[in-house]
């Protein structure tokens, strides 16, 4: 689990803020609290091998000096542009409403949760993203701050116990205007 969570957060995101944070649900206590916040999926949240309770960060520019730092520890930008991006960064999001701020992280958070899906599949698993359970319940009934703590998507991971069924896609003629 540790590997495919670390390489599902190469996921981009908005100036490498990565804001997403993943709760681990394997025990069964853990499970069945799950189960009461997601009573359409409760089969899901109690069959699977685990569910990945996908949140973001309110608080994620906390972290911004040391994404930026070690960055530039390990070679991968020069100090020069690490001074510039935080001399642009930290401005621009102080100056975002709490609104786009959100836009953002649910983003960066949307593109961590199919980079996990991928990953999972790759190493072999089979995984299902639900949104049907209570966020507003969640952080506080794991006992994480809810007011940083954002719920995102639940995904279950394990081996399929049988067979999913196809799923019509609309026509890409449909959903797609060409300019």
């Amino acid at each position: 689990m540790t590997e495919i969570l670390a390489k599902a957060t190469r996921a981009p995101s908005a100036i490498n803020m990565q804001p997403w944070r993943f709760l681990v649900i394997d025990s069964p206590e853990g499970k069945e609290k799950l189960a009461q916040l997601a009573s359409f999926n409760q089969t899901q949240v109690l069959t699977s091998s685990a569910v990945i309770a996908v949140f973001y960060d309110a608080n994620n520019i906390e972290y911004m000096d040391e994404i930026f730092s070690k960055a530039v520890e390990l070679g991968y930008m020069p100090q020069e542009v690490k001074e510039l991006q935080l001399q642009q960064a930290r401005p621009y999001y102080a100056s975002l409403t709490p609104a786009a701020l959100r836009d953002i992280n649910m983003l960066d958070s949307g593109l961590v949760s199919m980079q996990l899906m991928l990953v999972a599949r790759a190493h072999g698993y089979d995984t299902n993203p639900m949104a049907g359970y209570d966020k507003d319940r969640i952080a506080e009934v794991f006992q994480l701050d809810k007011e940083r703590f954002q719920p995102v998507m639940l995904l279950s991971i394990g081996k399929a116990s049988k067979q999913g069924y196809p799923s019509y896609r609309l026509p890409v003629d449909t959903i797609t205007t060409w300019a």
